[in-house]
């Protein structure tokens, strides 16, 4: 068989099965904790430094930013919460999302299918929606799985079709490339973790360098920003604040980034080194980083931040 035939076979189908797995995996996981997601952001976010705390965990719990983002706009339309509170929360969810890519980093692929078939035979067997719902995120962990697996099977291919490997090696070098290609992709796709999970396979298969990976990353950042603006867009000035705090949070991040990509390219391989880690996990660790630097920038001046987002955004 053509190896572009196979290559673009493995990828239309990885990308699918890691896209529905992220999304099945987040909504089950999201069901399950409804009224806890709800209920700990309402009850936890009275400063911006517990606000961050519950973003964290709530996320971390959930697996979905866009869940907690989305549903934080809506407090803060109806009122329920502050665009300081709201703004801890976003530097949580940023944070607490970045798990997701570092599961995505261990090589687990060989259990993606018995983690299919539990989740199938629980979902078949149980008639409580709790059950139903832990049965759908195992489905979607397991499809998360088995999506990188058939990424990674591709890679080989990529290699042996001069085009593709051309393409590659001329484009996948330049972080500001990465940067706009990671962004549309995950305004598509509407999922960061899926993208930054085929930046993954990408960078260890050798057909990207690490600068064009920190720029997909930091595009990914970008990219899930829709998700919260098109929740924003029959809500009050508060809520359309909220959206623009979390969009331009991981813009301003992102030029930072870039602006300084020598030294921070060099603190990921140094951390990654110091905790004993290869550079598999440079992707991954980079995603964790990024987000976690740019809360602790921001945490200290939220309160500036939030002055400048009622400025950048006025009442009509």
């Amino acid at each position: 068989m053509d190896p572009i035939v196979i290559i673009l076979y493995n990828f239309i189908t990885g990308t699918l099965c890691l896209v529905f797995g992220v999304n099945l995996m987040s909504g089950g996981l999201e069901r399950i904790n409804s009224n806890l997601l709800r209920n700990t952001i309402a009850r936890f976010t009275g400063k911006v430094h517990s606000a961050f705390i519950t973003g964290t965990l709530i996320t971390a719990l959930v697996q979905s930013s866009a869940a907690v983002t989305v549903i934080t706009v809506g407090f803060v339309n109806s009122g329920l919460m502050k665009l300081t509170q709201a703004v801890g929360v976003i530097y949580g969810a940023n944070v607490g999302t970045t798990i997701t890519a570092q599961l995505m980093a261990f090589k687990v692929t060989d259990l993606a299918l018995p983690i299919i078939i539990a989740g199938v035979v629980l979902y078949i067997l149980s008639s409580k929606s709790s059950l139903r719902n832990i049965a759908k995120a195992a489905i979607g962990f397991g499809l998360m799985f088995l999506g990188l697996g058939i990424l990674r099977s591709g890679a080989p291919y990529l290699r042996e079709s001069k085009l593709t490997y051309q393409l590659f090696m001329e484009y996948g070098k330049s972080p500001y490339i990465g940067l706009a290609i990671g962004m549309i992709t995950t305004m598509l796709v509407q999922s960061s973790s899926a993208t930054v999970g085929l930046t993954i396979v990408l960078f260890n298969a050798g057909l990207i360098s690490f600068s064009a990976a920190l720029g997909l990353v930091l595009g990914d950042n970008i990219g899930t920003c829709i998700t919260a603006q098109l929740a924003s867009l029959r809500t009050n000035i508060y809520g359309r604040r909220t959206a623009w705090a979390h969009t331009l949070y991981n813009i301003i991040g992102s030029i930072i980034a870039l602006a300084f990509l020598s030294p921070f390219s060099g603190l990921i391989r140094y951390v990654t080194s110091a905790i004993g880690q290869d550079e598999t996990r440079l992707v991954a660790n980079a995603h964790t980083i990024f987000n976690v630097l740019s809360a602790i920038v921001f945490l200290p001046i939220t309160e500036y931040y939030v002055k400048f987002i009622e400025w950048a955004v006025p009442e009509r």
